[in-house]
């Protein structure tokens, strides 16, 4: 792979973050997903942090913090915080 290349490479999969949030701009979705086509190891980086946002989204949601706990950390941002 010569330099070019591995710019392009490293290029898309720093965009890729963005990308899987949609937060890209027409032109960076489609030069994103055009190298994805063209790249087996950029699509196989894609897939993994595809599968693991569905992962870390599926297992967080269920969590929830106990009610009491989160009345106290709510009332401990409302309090003026102490000057030091």
């Amino acid at each position: 792979m010569n330099a070019d290349a591995q710019a392009r490479c490293a290029e898309t999969v720093k965009l890729l973050g963005e990308f899987l949030d949609r937060e890209l701009t027409t032109c960076e979705i489609q030069t994103v997903q055009g190298h994805l086509d063209r790249c087996p190891p950029c699509l196989n980086v894609y897939r993994f942090e595809e599968k693991l946002k569905r992962l870390v989204r599926v297992h967080c949601e269920r969590e929830c913090a106990p009610t009491n706990l989160r009345d106290e950390i709510l009332a401990r941002l409302k309090r003026p915080s102490p000057r030091t």
